[in-house]
């Protein structure tokens, strides 16, 4: 039986320490369970060094993480970095809740992502029936007495990755869509050299300001930044796949002069555009 206030005697829940290989190199879950709860159920924690994920069942779990308060109702993730102060607790007499921590490898930065991508409280993966095979098998593994540590680490990857994907397929704003549209217009026209932040801007419709920030949210990268990448990552393609001249392939991808092209081509990879091509062919 649990001992904690609010879990009810049909819960479960697992304990697993890993060994050293696993501590360092993989995923793992190291607590988890199957929580029937009433209303009196509530956790508050300061901090602790894993990530969590939650599954609701039924019911619903209110959850209070970086100043803001959501509900989870049934088919609903609560993703979160134990990390921060959080705070959940049950809506009602019969919340059902699957949950698990897990940290290792890049659990971390894949929290991160995913936090930035879709908040806390992720509200579409009861739509996807390969995201509640991943926590069934996690949960199932980690009930047995002898989990096997790398087959658990394949399915928490796996389960990321595809809150990640499920995040990347959802459909876009049309603030998302006249951003879009401005970086395509950007690798469609590399060899023009006067792409200005204020021509990008207009054509979103947007101001200078706000078009910056806004795109630097969803590339990571300023506008200037990212045609960079683009003319870098094309000349790269010209060098190993065709007989071009260098100074042909800077004029191709946007480079102003020969010289500006093989200063950002070294600065971008630590080898002139030459060397770069006797490399890889």
């Amino acid at each position: 039986m649990i001992g904690e206030t609010g879990v009810l005697k049909d819960s479960e829940r697992y304990y697993y320490e890993p060994d050293p290989f696993t501590a360092e190199h993989l995923f793992y879950s190291p607590h988890g369970g199957a929580y029937h709860c009433d209303k009196d159920y509530s956790l508050s924690r300061n901090s602790l060094d894993v990530n969590q994920i939650i599954l609701v069942d039924s019911g619903t779990l209110t959850v209070e993480y970086e100043g803001e308060t959501k509900t989870a109702h049934s088919g609903m993730i609560v993703l979160l970095d134990c990390r921060k102060p959080h705070r959940y607790y049950s809506g009602g007499d019969d919340l059902r809740m699957r949950w698990f921590h897990f940290t290792g490898n890049t659990s971390h930065a894949y929290t991160d992502l995913l936090l930035d991508q879709q908040g806390f409280v992720i509200s579409s993966a009861d739509l996807i029936p390969e995201i509640e095979h991943c926590c069934e098998r996690i949960l199932m593994l980690y009930g047995n007495a002898e989990p096997s540590p790398h087959v658990a680490s394949v399915y928490l990857h796996r389960l990321l990755a595809l809150l990640a994907i499920t995040s990347k397929e959802k459909k876009k704003s049309e603030l998302e869509l006249s951003i879009e549209k401005t970086a395509e217009y950007m690798k469609g026209h590399l060899e023009e050299k006067d792409i200005s932040l204020e021509v990008l801007a207009e054509m979103a419709g947007l101001s200078h300001y706000y078009y910056l920030r806004k795109f630097k949210e969803i590339y990571g990268l300023t506008p200037h930044k990212y045609l960079l990448t683009q003319r870098l990552r094309s000349s790269k393609e010209l060098l190993t796949t065709t007989s071009l001249s260098i100074e042909e392939i800077g004029l191709t991808c946007g480079f102003s002069n020969p010289s500006h092209f093989i200063m950002a081509f070294r600065k971008n990879t630590d080898m002139t555009p030459f060397q770069y091509r006797n490399f890889w062919r």
